[in-house]
């Protein structure tokens, strides 16, 4: 059944990762570093008229959030970059499963990780101080948002690990990207505080509107039809890269042994 192929290969996922304890552990750990010592030390020096609240680290969650699924979904690829590389994804490829398994498996396991990783922050952000204002589904809402946005990025990635050499490449664009994507939005700063040319590109990025969602559900709570349309636009993104990511897949596997 396609349902135990996929739950087969995201235990395999799942296993890789777990032989990876030092690299697990500091992956958990991380984004709480990041909230205590970045916006801890950062609340002082901003303006809280800019960012509409007195307490910076509340406002910083969201972009903590979504550094944390920028950092993993531009490498979430990388295991089957490498299986292709080695040959092992050619194993898979002849064994009698789906191809849509291999990438569905992918993404359950992306998208548990990070959910794991996003709730170790709001606990962190309690913790400091911090309680989502929407409430216990308030939290249900930004692991949806984490979700969509984990999709769309994991779906860039093997796009874009079908359509280059090597790992090399990949590592590079992934680097050349990953940044400018966080900063091109309201991750840290306000869109209202930005100027004008680098507000409009923020705009198109969806990355402004999982953190617009999960800023609302933090500081405001449900906060009208905010949340509703931004969690609209991550699924229209996702469900449009994950077309482009299915069509580069199948396309870049069709000559492959089956």
């Amino acid at each position: 059944m396609w349902s135990q192929e996929v739950l087969a290969l995201s235990r395999r996922w799942l296993l890789m990762t777990l032989r990876e304890r030092l690299n697990l552990l500091f992956s958990v750990l991380q984004p709480a570093v990041w909230l205590v010592f970045f916006a801890g030390g950062m609340g002082g020096a901003v303006d809280a008229r800019v960012v509409g609240t007195d307490d910076y680290i509340a406002f910083a969650v969201p972009g903590v959030i979504a550094f944390t699924v920028v950092g993993n979904g531009v490498t979430a690829a990388m295991p089957l970059l490498f299986d292709k590389e080695t040959g092992y994804l050619d194993k898979l490829l002849s064994m009698p499963i789906r191809r849509s398994s291999l990438i569905v498996s992918r993404f359950v396991f992306q998208v548990g990780l990070n959910s794991a990783q996003v709730l170790v922050i709001l606990l962190v952000a309690l913790a400091l101080g911090v309680r989502p204002a929407a409430g216990p589904f308030g939290v249900l809402a930004i692991l949806v948002a984490t979700g969509l946005l984990t999709l769309a990025l994991t779906a860039a990635a093997m796009t874009l690990a079908c359509a280059v050499p090597s790992h090399g490449t990949f590592f590079a664009v992934t680097g050349f990207v990953s940044l400018p994507l966080l900063f091109m939005s309201n991750a840290f700063v306000p869109l209202s505080a930005m100027p004008g040319w680098m507000e409009g590109v923020a705009r198109v990025n969806p990355l402004t509107y999982a953190i617009e969602a999960i800023r609302v559900l933090v500081l405001r709570g449900w906060g009208g039809g905010v949340v509703g349309s931004s969690l609209g636009v991550l699924a229209l993104a996702s469900a449009l890269l994950l077309a482009i990511g299915a069509w580069q897949f199948t396309r870049q596997t069709s000559h492959r042994t089956t």
